[in-house]
């Protein structure tokens, strides 16, 4: 027979334990919490027996009350964020917000340290990077719990603590998948399949150098709603702004043309992730950066980012980067930033061509890399690199990298694209301009 009561206080206050037909399976509980277990059921004169995992429990239910007093005396709550949350003594947590701390590390999000406010100010979780912290503020968003998100990762919750444990208790049925779900159905990328299928479009656009007439029409058909003013200039170069606020004006950037033109009878071979082309190129180079900027331009809001985004779709890139070489200087005046998605592999940040020629500054190119540590990118390196229009832009003075977009063997038959790696550098993409403010700070020194 199920006793929910034990169930509802064990949740509550942070005992991880699970209630199966007529005992509770204590397995999940370190040796310091099975010892404050055992000391709080002995001092509230619980008659029960354990056998290895089994806890028997044959008293009626102890009153919150009766409950909470013990715990709360046997409970200091000053060092649980020297040690990690699976070794983590409840005894070193605070009462009122131990049930949380338990289904927070349970549904995923990491928990670094806590505190129930003590009356006297909110309670919080601490968590590791911004990206959890974010996630975890989503997901009180998701289940209606007043929280904000506070120095990028805390997250302080504007209810009394009294309330937390009962909050603790609705969350513990819920699994760690239908978490995941629930942040995914708010999050403001795009979907996958959506963006795959706007990919597979632009890699079977026709547009090698010097006939990028149809690609850059579509790619203004896709851009056109969600910037405020467009141009084509007369070199053919799609030009575009979009103005969020009065932060940074950041530039990206992808060029239109392919090294030689796509072959019309072709087909895309896809096995699981990595596309390859049935005869000629694929074209990934650099279609996949397209669909990189495009992905941002349909995702990026007033709440992620306080500025400008100037786009520049170039031509003839292939046959010695001519359309950025003769772009109006004028559009480049105020840009503070570029971010140019051209390059092969995955997870390359190009700060130089070669070891000399650089892009940025040293410590534009450490702040970027701090940003991708910071975000859980942190497989995303700085590196030298070859020829772009990221050379151009720094030609100009602005602080560039160029970003890879996924593909390899490129201008070969055998050029492939593995389209995962793509969508993750629509992520990072979004994180950088994201952080445009932070990455303008370090161009100041």
């Amino acid at each position: 027979m199920k006793n929910t009561k034990w169930q509802s206080l064990f949740t509550q206050f942070g005992f991880d334990i699970t209630e199966e037909g007529s005992h509770f399976n204590v397995s999940r509980l370190n040796t310091d919490n099975m010892a404050l277990l055992d000391t709080m059921l002995k001092q509230l004169n619980v008659s029960y027996s354990l056998y290895r995992t089994k806890l028997h429990i044959v008293s009626d239910t102890v009153t919150e009350v009766e409950w909470i007093q013990v715990q709360q005396r046997l409970t200091d709550g000053h060092t649980e964020m020297l040690v990690p949350y699976d070794k983590l003594p409840l005894a070193k947590t605070d009462l009122y917000i131990a049930g949380l701390v338990t289904q927070f590390n349970r549904l995923g999000f990491t928990t670094t340290y806590s505190c129930d406010g003590h009356n006297n100010n909110r309670a919080y979780l601490g968590f590791p990077t911004r990206v959890i912290a974010r996630n975890a503020a989503k997901f009180c968003e998701c289940i209606q719990l007043p929280a904000t998100l506070n120095r990028n990762t805390v997250i302080s919750f504007q209810t009394k603590r009294e309330d937390l444990p009962a909050i603790a208790d609705k969350m513990s049925t819920m699994t760690k998948e239908e978490a995941y779900k629930l942040i995914q159905s708010d999050s403001l990328l795009l979907p996958k399949d959506e963006y795959y299928a706007q990919l597979e479009t632009l890699l079977n656009i026709p547009g090698a150098s010097g006939n990028e007439g149809r690609i850059r029409k579509y790619v203004r058909e896709q851009l056109l709603p969600y910037v405020d003013r467009m141009t084509v200039d007369q070199a053919g170069n799609l030009l575009a702004i979009k103005k969020y606020g009065q932060g940074p004006t950041v530039l990206i950037n992808a060029h239109l043309d392919t090294v030689e033109e796509i072959d019309s009878m072709r087909t895309i071979v896809k096995q699981q992730h990595i596309w390859t082309s049935s005869e000629g190129i694929l074209g990934a180079d650099d279609r996949a950066g397209i669909n990189v900027l495009l992905g941002i331009a349909k995702t990026l809001t007033k709440k992620q980012f306080n500025g400008t985004i100037k786009y520049i779709f170039t031509v003839e890139e292939e046959i010695g980067l001519c359309g950025a070489r003769v772009l109006d200087e004028s559009f480049l005046w105020d840009i503070d930033m570029a971010f140019v998605v051209d390059r092969r592999h995955t997870s390359d940040i190009v700060v130089s061509r070669g070891e000399a020629a650089r892009f940025c500054t040293v410590s534009f190119a450490r702040a970027i890399e701090r940003v991708a540590a910071l975000e859980e990118f942190s497989d995303w390196k700085t590196t030298p690199g070859g020829s772009s229009d990221t050379a151009i832009w720094a030609s100009h003075g602005i602080q560039s990298v160029n970003l890879s977009a996924g593909y390899d063997f490129e201008h070969t038959d055998m050029e492939q694209l593995d389209v995962q790696a793509n969508y993750e550098a629509y992520e990072f993409l979004l994180t950088l301009i994201e952080n445009a403010g932070y990455l303008r700070q370090r161009t100041l020194q």
